[in-house]
């Protein structure tokens, strides 16, 4: 096969991907209020600032303050004025919102347990050596 033959099938495979339920779930649970309250869970109690969430999950501040607003009125997040800085906000995740992220995450772990099931271990870790050599190579793949 040519590069052009390999670069068509690639996008094409990846296309079909895309499609999945295992994916369209992944990026459920990677962008937008998911993103965000999973990156408050992984802070555990700590109080992390907005922009702090925003540059985390790679999104505007005002998309950042509606998801915030949107998190908030959902019971998942409490905002307080800083006590360091008067003019910042403090979030951190509630104990409802720690729930709903182990919900998330259980759901997606089954899903995956079954990917895992399907391709075997073999097909998994050379599936995941790919996909780490691609991450890796990130700087490379944006000239």
């Amino acid at each position: 096969m040519d590069k052009k033959e390999l670069r068509d099938a690639l996008m094409h495979q990846l296309w079909r991907m895309n499609k999945m339920d295992l994916m369209v779930n992944m990026r459920e649970y990677l962008e937008g209020e998911s993103a965000a309250l999973n990156y408050l869970y992984t802070c555990g109690d700590a109080r992390v600032t907005p922009s702090q969430i925003s540059e985390n999950i790679n999104v505007s501040r005002a998309r950042m303050a509606n998801i915030l607003r949107s998190l908030r009125g959902k019971k998942y997040i409490e905002m307080e004025i800083s006590e360091h800085d008067r003019r910042k906000m403090d979030v951190c995740i509630t104990s409802a919102g720690k729930e709903y992220c182990k919900e998330r995450y259980d759901y997606l772990a089954r899903y995956f347990d079954l990917y895992v099931d399907v391709l075997g271990e073999d097909d998994i870790k050379e599936l995941t050596r790919l996909i780490r050599k691609t991450a890796d190579n990130e700087v490379r793949l944006k000239k």
